[in-house]
């Protein structure tokens, strides 16, 4: 597979490549002057050649004021120029795409805690040079980043880059994307844009089969509402939790814990809460 294809966007994060709103993109769209592609959750998906194009269509819409027809036949040419546009776009896009947990936010914390590096590396178990190499932008396994997340107090949410702009409104399939190098057959996407919370609300999608079977723990309490499908819960010892559509489950992070979707056809769909307060 070509590397451009290999990339997917959403609209927010390329409304924010582009240096415009959402609304710009649909608009496009709505005009005929691109065509999106939708994702299996039928949201919008935007490919690193799908950018060049919408940075051709920017530029004559907003930068020329040209009209939608003029645009069209542009746009249908030959593409010329668009291949050094799409390498600088790669290079944006790729720093975009991995939407980075955040390297200062584990030295802030660490600092504020009052450990060093030794501390913290001996109480968690893992080298100094690993936790070093994390705190310069390495990358972190969804199992160190929950042993760290828990061991500062914080929900594993917390050291994601912030967002751009805060709002209190998510509308429909524009919560940002969340990529915590989980496992594979799950999406999520954040239902707050505000840089400051306690509670991070999660649309979650678990594909068939697909789930965190392994149990753990962490800092604070959690929330789940079911959509649609089938979710199994296993909370310490006690008998497996079916949740339902329209069913919802309260528990403590202390909690010894694991969830995966046991059909083997259909999709669960559900929020998930976490706050890292717990009382």
């Amino acid at each position: 597979m070509d590397q451009n294809d290999s990339l997917t966007f959403s609209i927010n994060q390329v409304a924010k490549m582009l240096g415009v709103v959402p609304g710009t993109i649909r608009n496009w769209e709505k005009a005929g002057l691109i065509t999106v592609k939708r994702s299996d959750n039928n949201y919008r998906i935007f490919t690193v050649d799908d950018l060049a194009v919408l940075h051709r269509v920017k530029e004559y819409s907003i930068d020329k004021h040209m009209g939608a027809h003029a645009i069209k036949l542009l746009i249908g040419g030959n593409g010329e120029g668009t291949s050094a546009i799409v390498d600088s776009i790669r290079q944006q896009a790729e720093k975009q795409y991995s939407k980075q947990l955040l390297s200062e936010k584990w030295r802030e914390i660490r600092k504020q805690k009052g450990y060093t590096l030794e501390d913290v590396s001996r109480m968690v178990g893992i080298s100094v040079a690993h936790l070093s190499k994390l705190e310069n932008g390495g990358n972190v396994s969804l199992e160190l980043l929950r042993d760290l997340a828990h061991f500062y107090g914080e929900s594993p949410l917390y050291f994601l880059e912030s967002v751009q702009e805060e709002k209190r409104l998510v509308q429909k399939n524009d919560g940002e994307p969340l990529d915590l190098n989980g496992d594979p057959g799950i999406s999520m996407r954040s239902l707050a844009s505000l840089r400051e919370h306690v509670m991070y609300p999660v649309l979650c999608e678990v594909q068939p089969g697909s789930g965190n079977r392994a149990p753990h723990t962490h800092n604070g309490e959690e929330f789940i509402y079911m959509f649609s499908g089938v979710l199994e819960v296993h909370l310490n010892d006690e008998s497996p939790y079916i949740l339902h559509q329209g069913d919802s489950l309260y528990y403590r992070g202390s909690d010894l814990h694991s969830w995966w979707n046991p059909s083997n056809r259909t999709a669960a769909k559900f929020i998930w809460v976490h706050s890292s307060v717990a009382k």
